[in-house]
Formats: C-alpha cells, sequence, structure tokens
C-alpha cells in the first residue's frame, strides 16, 4: 500500500486532461492522448468503484476498433500506464493502480480531488439551493470550473463521448439555473449576452442555444433572436450536418409573431426582406421552408402549364449502404456547395436528411432536370476526397394533389459513378 505520509492528488478533466501529486503535473503532450493517458483517467474518474476487466475493454476498444486479444492487451496497457507513473512519481507510482478480484481500480488510499467532482457537487448544491442569489453565486462558481468539454483531446472513446454529453447538459442546465435566478431578480436585460458567453464553451449544446433563443425573447430583442436562429441552423449543418429546426420550430413561431410590428414604409419592409447573400446561385432553406415554397410551385406550375421537377440526391457507399456520420460531414458540405453553385438564382434546395438533398427546379422539364444534376455531379467530383462515396438521384414532375398518375414520361433514376439504372 501506500506510504503512511499524505499524498493529495489532484486532476483536471475538463479540457486537456492533467494530473497533479506533490506538486509534479503530467500530461499528455500529444495532440491525440493514446490509451494510456484513455486508461489513467477512466481509473481517476470511476476510482469510487472498482473496473471489471470486461467494463474496461468496453471502455477502452469499442466494437469496430476493438483489439484481437483485448486481455493481453489491457495487461500490456496496464504496464504502460504504471511506467508512466512510475517515471513521473517514482516508486510508489506503480501502487496508483490496484488489481483484485478481476477488477481494476485507481488506489482508494491515494487521496484524490477532480474538478469534475466539485462540479457535481456544486451542481447538487444549485438545485438544493433556497435563494436566487445563493443559485447565482453556485451557478457562477460551477460555469467557472467548466472549463471546456469533458477530456476535450480525446474522441475516439465512446465512453469520454457519453460521459462528455452528460457533463456539457449539467453545464447548460446551471446556465439555465442561473438565467432564471436573475428573471426572479428582474436583470433580465444582460440574460442573452450571458447565454452567449456560456456557448463559446459548449457552441453545439442544443439546450443552450433554445435558452439563448427565449433569453432574446424574454428581453423582447426579437430581430437579434431571428438572426441566432439563423446562425445556430447553419452552424449545426456546417459542423454535424444535420438540421435542427424542428428542435427549435416552437421558438422560432414565437419570435416571428412578435417580430412583426405596424410598418407603414413599404420601403423599409421591402429592405427589410431583402437577402444579403449572392442571388444568382440557388437558394437554400429548412424543410419547413422548403415544403412551403413546393405548395406554392405546384399552384404557380398548375396555373402557367409549366413543368416543375423534384429531385432527392443520396451520399452513399458504393454497395448502397449508408456511410458513417464522421465520413460524411465533409462530403455533405462540400455536395451542398456544388448543388448551389451548380443551379440557377431560382431553384431551392434543402437538407431532408444526414445523407440527402432535395431540390426543387421549377420551370425544368425531365431533360433539363437531368442536365442539371450532371452539373452538380461534374462539381462535387472536382472536390471530392472520399472516392468510396457515390451520388445517387431520383426526380420527378411537381403535381397538384388531384393527379393521379404518372405521366408517361415520368423518370426515377438512380445513379452511380459507374452508369444510370432507370427504373
Amino acid at each position: 500500500m501506500i506510504e503512511t505520509q499524505k499524498i493529495v492528488a489532484k486532476a483536471k478533466m475538463f479540457g486537456k486532461f492533467s494530473l497533479t501529486i506533490d506538486g509534479k503535473t503530467i500530461t499528455c503532450q500529444k495532440h491525440r492522448p493514446t490509451l494510456v493517458w484513455l486508461l489513467l483517467e477512466i481509473l481517476i474518474y470511476t476510482r469510487h468503484k472498482p473496473l471489471s476487466v470486461v467494463e474496461l475493454m468496453h471502455a477502452l476498444w469499442d466494437r469496430n476498433s476493438g483489439s484481437s486479444d483485448p486481455m493481453n492487451a489491457l495487461k500490456n496497457l496496464v504496464y504502460r500506464t504504471r511506467d508512466l507513473l512510475q517515471n513521473s512519481y517514482g516508486e510508489r507510482g506503480t501502487r496508483f493502480i490496484l488489481f483484485y478480484g478481476d477488477t481494476y481500480c485507481w488506489n482508494p488510499t491515494l487521496e484524490t480531488h477532480t474538478d469534475v467532482d466539485r462540479f457535481n457537487k456544486l451542481c447538487k448544491s444549485i438545485e438544493e439551493a433556497k435563494s436566487s442569489s445563493e443559485k447565482i453565486q453556485l451557478c457562477a462558481e460551477a460555469t467557472h470550473l467548466y472549463s471546456g468539454a469533458f477530456l476535450d483531446s480525446t474522441e475516439r472513446s465512446q465512453w469520454v463521448l457519453n460521459t462528455r454529453q452528460l457533463l456539457e447538459d449539467r453545464y447548460a442546465q446551471c446556465i439555465a439555473s442561473r438565467c432564471e435566478s436573475m428573471e426572479q431578480l428582474n436583470r433580465i436585460d444582460k440574460l442573452p449576452e450571458y447565454c452567449l458567453e456560456a456557448l463559446k464553451k459548449a457552441p453545439l449544446n442544443i439546450k443552450l442555444h433554445r435558452l439563448t433563443l427565449f433569453c432574446y425573447l424574454k428581453a423582447e430583442r426579437f430581430s437579434e433572436a431571428l438572426a441566432h436562429y439563423n446562425n445556430t441552423t447553419s452552424l449545426f449543418f456546417q459542423k454535424k450536418g444535420i438540421d435542427i429546426s424542428p428542435e427549435l420550430r416552437d421558438l422560432y413561431r414565437m419570435i416571428t409573431k412578435n417580430f412583426r410590428h405596424a410598418q407603414m414604409d413599404i420601403s423599409f419592409v421591402r429592405e427589410e426582406l431583402q437577402e444579403a447573400n449572392d442571388i444568382q446561385n440557388a437558394y437554400f432553406c429548412d424543410f419547413e421552408a422548403f415544403r412551403n415554397l413546393y405548395h406554392v410551385e405546384v399552384r404557380a406550375s398548375a396555373r402557367n402549364h409549366e413543368p416543375a421537377t423534384i429531385v432527392l440526391l443520396t451520399l452513399a457507399m458504393a454497395d448502397g449502404s449508408i456511410p458513417e456520420e464522421g465520413s460524411v460531414i465533409r462530403e455533405q458540405n462540400a455536395l451542398k456547395s456544388a448543388i448551389i453553385s451548380s443551379l440557377r438564382g431560382g431553384d431551392i434546395i434543402t437538407s431532408y436528411s444526414d445523407t440527402q438533398f432535395l431540390i426543387l427546379l421549377p420551370q425544368a422539364n425531365m431533360k433539363n432536370s437531368e442536365k442539371a444534376i450532371k452539373r452538380i455531379m461534374t462539381n462535387y467530383h472536382k472536390v471530392c476526397r472520399n472516392k468510396d462515396l457515390r451520388i445517387m438521384y431520383k426526380f420527378l414532375p411537381v403535381e397538384s394533389p388531384s393527379s393521379q398518375h404518372l405521366p408517361k414520361d415520368a423518370k426515377m433514376v438512380n445513379h452511380t459513378q459507374g452508369g444510370t439504372l432507370n427504373e
């Protein structure tokens, strides 16, 4: 066991991991921490509960990247981690990790403190606090302690990602508790700025973005709320390739309901409606806006007797399967750029799923639509990096609900780089 003199360990787990014992701090110098560091982080975080060999193996290796001999791999990893601790803290470092009864654990006789422990205690205290001023003080301490995402340099461990999301949501709840307390003290004006500052530590937390929009509404700053909504939907699509507008739709309706006011100067209204972006390219919007524009185009097409086409583009593997999320985000953004730059200013685009885009081509028959799709594919393949991905497309003419059957020239086409298949 560890020597009788008191040894205190302090682990920083928010942001970049570090371990300090007797004034000496160690941290991983590599851009991506190795499994040695991940094992050390897991054992410290779960130090109050010994982990079985199976639990550790599942935390260290997921099903896709698992070792062919995980038992020996784990023994070797423990040896290397003990070696790291010995080189850093001397002979006693070899006794910081214990093995007994088919479980591993961080030595319970080593007094260990982490910023995560303190943060969790503060979160519990916030729930039990009686006064608004006490809650505000506790929230300020907790949010200061949350210096960044949990083990933010570690990306390949599902255990880390799950724990990170849990702690990030607790951080968001701290921000919400403080906003609620500030509102009770009638300090509403600065709530949006407080939320924006909090978002710097968790820029992709949907709960924080909802809270920010709600605080803008509370402060009656409707134009800023609308701008934040637009920025947020764009951010999530660019970073994660997802459309989050459905999750914000209730707040969006509240914003637009309050945003309008009596305005007699129609030139001001026109200026407010003007688009800031280049209108030479196709128009990208969320799915709800796309559906409304589709309804308009159905009416226009029926009235003017002009054709229009709807196109579904899908990013897929060569065998037609859906690609993994991590590999598709960049290609999705590349395809989006290719679509926008390849089409006319009056054409409309939306994201239909993580791997799909919908396109509405007004005044375009089937032949012209196929030419437009080929332009998209040509431009996309100029910037495509993942050569294992293919574009599949299907298109149909726009029709009114009264139409019962497809016209004779209706086509549904699957396209891959190898050729075209007419169904």
